[in-house]
């Protein structure tokens, strides 16, 4: 297809799911040869890593008070790229760089990349921002998709949705690596519950706190990873003390070497209680044949099928996470049934090079409709 010229913009300052998928989207259109730009807060977490990973990163300091000025800021951006496709990503800036797109001369197309499930109201306000502005509205799971059309009144053909991809090289089935698992205080014959997660209230870690207590009153054998940053830190690492269970859960923070502690894995949990399209954290788990036990909340289902692809509860239930928890660890051959059919799945439908297919399939169809 033809190499196009791609401004990305993300008003975001901390570095979660949202920010990684920006990150690699950015990262795999360069490498198909399209010639890619990043706008982002400066100093952020997003800013070094892009930086750091050879993509052109424009530094741009997003308030809600500097509306005026980022209008105007990516005016020029996109007047000096002359950038042909714009893809917003947070709030400040699907508002001020979709307002600059709309008044540019070179006339981009404007898509909107909407990452969470939670509803978005039904006002003037927002029916702005996502059915009049951009061009498109882009999702990360058909749930996401289905709640814009239905109770935002967004037409079909203009939102997509494109799960997160993974890399099913990176992400794939290995011997769990031992010396890792001696690294951090495990015994080699242990069992291993784990999540990945950015920290925040919305993924429901209390609640996989609540369900370790039980599982940990019943069976000595387990211990717990809890992979990721955020601002509930201090709080779960004072609920695990509350509940009596800090000697056995691992808060390991930011890790760039996922893959290896999730080798390590053999329940892996998704405690959300809102808030969720398709997680990256999930997918990746389940390409790399892990058994997963999530909430029946957002996006998840549309990856989860119950006792085929994993085992699904419903939000905020501990002792129904807990039962499940322990049901997985007694089934060797139930977890090895679920995480390979999770495999498979993944591998066919949510693969990283599907993700940049299906974008560079929309990007080309709304240069045909709109350039």
């Amino acid at each position: 297809m033809q190499k196009l010229r791609i401004l990305h913009t993300e008003s975001s300052k901390v570095l979660g799911g949202q920010e990684f998928r920006t990150l690699h989207e950015c990262l795999g259109m360069k490498a198909r040869g399209h010639q890619v730009y990043l706008a982002v807060q400066p100093a952020s977490p997003l800013f070094h890593k892009a930086q750091n990973s050879g993509l052109c990163v424009i530094p741009v300091r997003m308030t809600t008070v500097r509306w005026a000025w980022l209008i105007v800021t990516f005016l020029k951006l996109m007047k000096r790229f002359d950038v042909q496709i714009v893809n917003t990503h947070g709030s400040i800036d699907s508002w001020t760089c979709g307002i600059a797109a709309r008044l540019a001369a070179t006339k981009p197309v404007l898509i909107r990349t909407r990452h969470k499930s939670t509803a978005v109201s039904p006002t003037l306000r927002h029916a702005t921002l996502y059915r009049y502005l951009p061009h498109a509205v882009v999702t990360t799971g058909e749930r996401i998709r289905q709640d814009l059309m239905k109770k935002n009144g967004l037409r079909e053909d203009r939102v997509i949705s494109i799960p997160t991809g993974v890399d099913v090289t990176v992400f794939s089935p290995r011997e769990p690596d031992f010396s890792l698992k001696n690294t951090l205080g495990i015994p080699r014959d242990h069992l291993v519950v784990g999540t990945v997660a950015f920290l925040r209230k919305y993924k429901g870690l209390g609640d996989l706190l609540a369900a370790v207590q039980i599982v940990l009153a019943r069976r000595d054998n387990v211990h717990v990873v809890i992979v990721g940053d955020g601002p509930e830190k201090s709080s779960l690492l004072e609920l695990a003390r509350q509940f009596d269970v800090e000697s056995r859960v691992r808060f390991l923070g930011f890790r760039e070497d996922v893959q290896n502690l999730l080798s390590l894995v053999h329940v892996f949990v998704l405690s959300s209680i809102e808030a969720e399209g398709v997680p990256q954290a999930l997918t990746q788990a389940l390409a790399m044949a892990r058994a997963v036990i999530a909430t029946n909340v957002g996006g998840i289902p549309e990856v989860i099928t119950h006792e085929e692809t994993g085992l699904l509860v419903s939000p905020a239930r501990p002792e129904a996470l807990a039962e499940k928890i322990e049901q997985l660890l007694d089934h060797v051959a139930l977890r090895e049934k679920l995480g390979w059919a999770g495999r498979r799945l993944v591998v066919q439908k949510y693969s990283f090079e599907e993700t940049l297919n299906q974008t560079e399939r929309l990007y080309e169809n709304l240069r045909d409709r709109y350039g």
